[in-house]
């Protein structure tokens, strides 16, 4: 008989075996878990690991800054700041109207029209950069507009206190600080850094901390540049050249002055120029350093190639008399011809009043092949070796296809082209004593390491016997005194050595030369024997006047006059700039010595020793920068710093310390405005002792500065 079972046995069966399989399952499932943990902890554990510290751990970058470029006494030309913002969107997040209005704000703010920036929003990645080295004021502007997804970023920006001044002598750089062009890009090697890097941790809200544990390597800076410009003798060069460029209205403007003895650069500037803070904006042609990359035919400030070739051959002495032909000499089917009918001149006339026939006779003398080996000599057809990027080379022909005319026009400076500062160095050999110096831009540097290099100067060859370039310079003083050159002298006894020189520029689309439109220059170096400075002044395509004589010459005489203060001060001085860096106040007794030895300098220039203040006081503060400085007390030297620094032109009158000035201080700037100095060294022995808060007194230390 069969047995039923109870319905509470039966209630009891089914929750044992419900019992059972959710213990079979729940140990299948830890089953799983247990393979699959050891399958990510074990077999690929490492893997996944690597992945977790990759979002929890990073390696970041820490970024160096970029090295200084300083001028010869060490005043910074550029350096890094952090100073400006980068902007960049997230064009997703913004409306087309908000990327309208971000965009025109944006241009109006550089200059580049707005459909270059919407140009950058299009783009299909997620973000974008727009711009960088925005200013401070730009970008408060952009942050009160309140649109989305506009990052603000501030950055370490390239900063020229000189601005436009050295804007092509240092070029710029790019976002990421490497050298765009100008020394920037010469020297990008000394002066870029190299980065250093840390870990960071972020924990689960996204916050980073460093990570003491993870590893740190320290950023390293880049170098130290220093330049053998002296930044008061550009800035004075850029002030001349920039009246020169608005009375002539020239398509351009050049100067290049460098120191025959050693081929020093101290200033060297071509107008129009650029704005280093917007290098986009404008005319890139205004980007090219012009007296380094710039062809030219010379004209007759190339004259004295045939002239030296001739002495220094001993083929002729400067008494040497030529027929110049009353004007006009027929030279196979050409003529040439001279500016004014000369009759007969002595080689000595024949450069000073820069007859074109009598230039040709002396070439016909020397003949073609020795003439090329001078005009070589010289160092034209080549490069310089100078430390800059793209300088050119000049064009010259072989002699042996030179045809009559083409010799005579080669002779007089036509149909050969040459740089500036291919003629400033051949005109700095006449002034070494017939020794061509290697020009130098760069006077040494300090690597990222600390480790220092020097750049000396470097002799190239003998150009001519020492006694063939002092017959040069008294030539050349002759032009300066009773010939072409007569508005480049100046206002003292200092002799000065020069030639004119106007050029035909060439028509390049068909040939020939323009008949008015010219190349005006004038070179010339002084003091004419023993000279310390070689000057090249050009001008191209001027309105109106266009010989050398009117309108290069006189910027010569300008630039030159407004140094020659600066000049004495810097020679009364112990020290050469470059080492006045820390120097002890009490400093009398071994600047007397160096003092009586620089005297013949002094007197050559107009000044005397004695008028020259052996202790300059402390400079007072020069709180505002737009405002007129009181100079009284001042050195020459300071003056001059704080006037140029302002945009106002500084005039001489006396030496030693500042007694008075024609701008009234704390009067609003006026840029390109002139302000005469009155200097005395008669100073009042109680204002020095018993005077106010502003009284100069005896430094601590002196500083190198700017001369």
């Amino acid at each position: 008989m069969r047995r039923w079972k109870r319905p509470e046995q039966a209630g009891a069966t089914v929750r044992v075996w419900r019992l059972r399989l959710l213990a079979g399952a729940t140990f299948l499932l830890f089953l799983l878990f247990g393979v699959r943990l050891f399958y990510l902890q074990i077999i690929h554990g490492e893997r996944y690991a690597q992945a977790a510290r990759k979002q929890h751990v990073q390696k970041v970058s820490l970024a160096s800054q970029r090295g200084r470029i300083v001028d010869r006494s060490g005043q910074e030309l550029a350096v890094d700041l952090p100073q400006y913002y980068t902007v960049g969107v997230y064009p997703s997040k913004m409306t087309p109207s908000e990327a309208n209005h971000l965009c025109q704000r944006l241009a109006d703010f550089t200059g580049r029209p707005a459909s270059h920036y919407l140009r950058r929003m299009q783009s299909r990645t997620g973000f974008r950069y727009l711009e960088w080295r925005l200013s401070e004021e730009y970008a408060d502007e952009l942050k009160a507009l309140g649109l989305q997804g506009v990052v603000l970023e501030r950055t370490s920006g390239r900063f020229y206190p000189y601005d436009r001044v050295t804007s092509q002598l240092l070029g710029y750089t790019d976002i990421e600080g490497h050298g765009i062009s100008g020394l920037e890009i010469y020297c990008d090697s000394v002066l870029q850094g190299a980065k250093g890097w840390e870990t960071r941790q972020r924990d689960g809200s996204g916050i980073s901390f460093w990570d003491p544990l993870g590893g740190f390597t320290a950023p390293q800076d880049g170098g130290t540049v220093r330049t053998s410009i002296d930044i008061i003798a550009q800035e004075m060069l850029c002030q001349e050249l920039d009246s020169a460029l608005a009375s002539t209205q020239a398509a351009w403007v050049a100067g290049l002055l460098v120191d025959p003895r050693t081929g020093e650069i101290i200033a060297m500037a071509s107008l129009p120029d650029y704005d280093p803070r917007r290098p986009d904006a404008g005319d890139k042609t205004n980007h090219k350093m012009r007296p380094l990359t710039e062809l030219m035919e010379p004209g007759s400030i190339f004259k004295i190639v045939a002239a030296a070739a001739a002495l220094d051959q001993g083929l002729a002495r400067p008494t040497d008399i030529y027929d110049c032909e009353a004007g006009a000499w027929r030279i196979g089917s050409r003529v040439l011809h001279d500016s004014h009918p000369y009759g007969l001149l002595s080689l000595e006339d024949v450069v000073v009043h820069s007859s074109n026939i009598g230039t040709a006779k002396i070439a016909d003398q020397i003949g073609p092949r020795e003439l090329y080996r001078y005009i070589v000599r010289f160092g034209f057809g080549t490069t310089t070796g100078i430390e800059f990027p793209g300088e050119g080379s000049g064009l010259l022909r072989p002699w042996d296809t030179w045809k009559d005319i083409g010799r005579a026009n080669i002779a007089i400076g036509q149909g050969i082209s040459v740089t500036m500062l291919q003629m400033a160095m051949s005109y700095a050999a006449i002034a070494n004593d017939g020794i061509l110096m290697e020009p130098r831009l760069i006077l040494d540097w300090t690597d990222a390491g600390g480790q220092h290099h020097a750049n000396p100067p470097r002799e190239v060859r003998r150009v001519m016997e020492p006694e063939t370039a002092r017959l040069m310079q008294q030539i050349l003083a002759q032009v300066v005194k009773r010939g072409t050159g007569r508005a480049a002298a100046l206002d003292t006894v200092t002799a000065i050595a020069g030639k004119t020189g106007t050029a035909q520029l060439p028509n390049l689309e068909t040939g020939g030369y323009y008949h008015n439109r010219y190349m005006a220059s004038f070179i010339g170096f002084l003091p004419a024997h023993h000279a310390d400075r070689v000057l090249i002044v050009t001008v191209c395509d001027p309105k109106g006047a266009y010989y050398g004589a009117q309108v290069a010459a006189p910027v010569f005489r300008r630039v030159l006059t407004r140094l020659q203060p600066a000049d004495a001060v810097r020679r009364s001085w112990e020290a050469e700039p470059a080492d006045l860096v820390e120097i002890p106040a009490c400093f009398e007794a071994a600047d007397s010595a160096a003092g009586e030895a620089d005297a013949p300098a002094l007197a050559a220039s107009g000044l005397s020793l004695s008028n020259i203040s052996r202790t300059p006081p402390a400079a007072k503060p020069d709180a505002n920068p737009h405002r007129v400085p009181d100079l009284t007390g001042l050195t020459l030297r300071e003056a001059v710093r704080r006037l140029t620094a302002r945009g106002i032109r500084a005039s001489f009158s006396g030496s030693g310390l500042v007694i008075s000035q024609s701008l009234t201080p704390g009067e609003p700037v006026v840029k390109n405005s002139s302000c005469i100095i009155i200097a005395s060294s008669e100073i009042p022995v109680d204002s020095v002792a018993t005077g106010g808060p502003d009284t100069p007194r005896p430094p601590q230390s002196r500083k190198s500065g700017r001369s």
